[in-house]
């Protein structure tokens, strides 16, 4: 790990000695875009900060995608944010009801090497999300609506001569002051950190964890701030067995309750669960599984020790081996937040469709979910994690002439059910509505990947942990 950067220290000192402020020229973004705080997606506050990717040819070239599954018109004011000093440029973009259309954000911001975005919205059935094409792949993720003090990276892996493996984390800072980070690694190689890491106002931080933690198969990463808030991305790359491309969204903040919507342990895929304990005791998790009805395996048991990260092969525990798919809600039985998340590998040598996907557990339920799919082969995947409640719930696909009614499903307490891609259409708009809140994801297999990620919350938001 390469020592204190001397520079780092400087920019600190000025930052809390003289309140240095970065004059920006754009409209400064709101302090914060807190929901109940519940660090995923929320389409209720119009704000959307998305930590973006690399310019065109890079390893992750990002664009964007607003969604309006709504039923009016709509308008998104778009400003690109950079890694290097050049000024953002400012954009809009209307689109239409139940339409969904892509903005090719590299370029509003010419030569630069990283690109995020800050996108602002008027109407809670607007969403915006970042799509990716690299050289190892393409994947999806959504952009957020609430910026943290603490965030998480719960996997990734920098073993690069072996595998072609390298990570990047990417932070984004929306506001008009600098942000000031601590980064702690912990991996199978070790534990590390980086202090006073400077993410300048309205710019783009990017940190290469390769250069930082070499020859990790396993590392993960807590982001604090000491200074401001941001928000961050995890990418990884891999060209060795499980070629692929990732880009996850960081936890933020943790929970004390997370569900993982598809775990699977069938032939050729490998199902990784990460849990991550912030906390200065150690944690006791339960993973608990949920299922169609059909069988209810025993949870499986964690200890995890303060500031480290725990991997649970999921092929590896004999309970589930004749579950080919499930849920997983994992519940700190101390309350205590953790940070959870799914890595998905599937090699290249092996008939079926290689790649790799990941996602961050899903920490809040909701009443209401939109759900952009797109890919050759899609599925929803709907779970009721409340212990008591039934949940009915009803699926449309949204498009110009209005929506359409394709399913109802009922749900009973902590079970789980699939919407397949096959009955809701090309590329279709879905919104889920539930009487009472649900967790929604989604998972798209295309030609040559894989995807994994949540939908979005278009209603209120309860923590896992406070259903009934």
């Amino acid at each position: 790990m390469r020592a204190l950067r001397l520079v780092a220290l400087v920019l600190v000192a000025s930052i809390i000695a003289l309140g240095v402020v970065a004059e920006q020229d754009e409209r400064p973004a709101p302090e914060t875009a807190t929901v109940g705080g519940i660090g995923q997606p929320d389409a209720r506050t119009g704000t959307w900060f998305c930590p973006g990717g690399s310019g065109p040819g890079g390893r992750a070239a990002v664009a964007l995608e607003v969604i309006n599954a709504g039923t009016e018109p709509a308008v998104a004011d778009i400003v690109t944010v950079r890694s290097d000093p050049e000024p953002g440029r400012r954009s809009q973009v209307s689109v239409g009801a139940g339409e969904r259309i892509g903005v090719a954000i590299a370029d509003l911001a010419v030569d630069a090497a990283w690109i995020g975005a800050i996108v602002e919205v008027a109407g809670s059935d607007v969403i915006v999300e970042q799509t990716y094409d690299g050289l190892t792949g393409i994947d999806r993720a959504p952009c957020t609506t609430r910026t943290s003090q603490e965030l998480f990276a719960t996997d990734g892996a920098t073993r690069v001569i072996a595998e072609g493996e390298e990570m990047l984390l990417l932070l984004l800072n929306p506001f008009q002051e600098d942000a000031v980070v601590d980064i702690a690694f912990d991996a199978d190689v070790g534990i590390d950190r980086l202090t006073a890491v400077v993410v300048p106002a309205r710019r783009l931080a990017v940190i290469d964890v390769t250069q930082e933690v070499t020859v990790a198969s396993r590392v993960s990463a807590r982001i604090e701030a000491l200074a401001g808030r941001v928000v961050g991305s995890r990418i990884q790359t891999r060209t060795g067995t499980a070629r692929g491309l990732t880009v996850t969204p960081l936890v933020q903040d943790g929970a004390a309750a997370s569900v993982i919507p598809s775990v699977r342990t069938e032939f050729g895929l490998t199902d990784r669960v990460l849990v991550t304990n912030p906390g200065e005791e150690s944690a006791e998790v339960d993973l608990e599984i949920l299922t169609d009805g059909s069988i209810e395996p025993d949870p499986v048991e964690l200890t995890i020790r303060p500031g480290r990260t725990v991997e649970v092969v999921v092929a590896a525990e004999s309970r589930l081996a004749t579950i080919s798919e499930f849920a997983m809600l994992a519940r700190s039985l101390t309350g205590d937040p953790v940070a959870v998340g799914i890595e998905r590998l599937a090699a290249m040598d092996l008939e079926i469709v290689p790649g790799t996907a990941a996602m961050p557990g899903i920490v809040g339920a909701a009443e209401r979910w939109i759900a952009p799919l797109d890919g050759t082969s899609t599925q929803l995947v709907l779970v009721n994690p409340s212990m008591t409640a039934i949940a009915r719930t009803e699926v449309y696909v949204v498009g110009p002439d209005g929506r359409s009614l394709v399913t109802t499903i009922e749900l009973g307490p902590g079970r789980r059910a699939t919407v397949s891609g096959d009955v809701l259409g090309e590329r279709p708009i879905v919104v889920v509505e539930s009487s009472s809140a649900i967790v929604v994801g989604r998972e798209i297999v295309g030609l040559t990947s894989r995807q994994m990620m949540a939908a979005v919350a278009a209603s209120e938001l309860t923590p896992i942990d406070q259903l009934p």
